[in-house]
């Protein structure tokens, strides 16, 4: 039988590692910086789909660097946190942060972060992506039952998520047993 603060002390260890902190189960840092470290973390524990036009095997593309482009709409309090999340490495892939001021940027990116600050922008940003491989993670409270994939917010001075997994696989991307296992709320 698992202990009760199981799944607290595994999120705690995985974000504070992310943020070069070692474990020493509490969790530091400012509420963006946890949320920054959180968000690389989901990366690392997505699996996207493979190209269907076999770009996949294309040897060009073996010599360009993979890279994963996060795209954020609002999240201003993000900025310092942003600085340092550009470049880092997950696993073989290079975090891109990208701002996103049109709805049209959003085509190239994997990741698509609605900050509190651009709530009002979730339904149509949701909408965009629709059916694409985008990991889609906010704020908002109604985040997921727009069609968001994962939800941050705030309990008790800890940051939390809940993940929709229905949106999860509408967008062909295959979520870890170790994420679901750890999300405060899986619809």
């Amino acid at each position: 039988m698992r202990h009760p603060f199981y799944k607290f002390f595994f999120a705690a260890a995985i974000m504070l590692s992310l943020i070069g902190v070692r474990p020493s189960w509490t969790l530091e840092g400012t509420e963006y910086q946890v949320k920054g470290a959180m968000m690389i973390n989901f990366i690392k524990f997505v699996q996207w789909p493979e190209p269907a036009d076999g770009a996949a095997g294309n040897a060009a593309d073996a010599l360009r660097p993979q890279t994963i482009t996060i795209g954020i709409a609002g999240a201003s309090e993000f900025e310092s946190t942003l600085d340092r999340i550009h470049g880092r490495q997950v696993g073989e892939k290079t975090i891109i942060i990208r701002r996103i001021r049109s709805l049209d940027q959003i085509s190239a990116c994997q990741v698509v972060y609605v900050g509190a600050s651009a709530a009002h922008q979730s339904y149509p940003i949701l909408r965009q992506v629709a059916g694409t491989p985008v990991l889609s993670i906010g704020e908002d409270e109604d985040f997921l039952h727009l069609g968001g994939i994962i939800r941050l917010y705030t309990e008790k001075g800890h940051v939390r998520f809940e993940i929709n997994q229905r949106a999860a696989r509408q967008a062909g991307l295959k979520l870890s047993a170790k994420l679901l296992e750890v999300a405060a709320v899986v619809y």
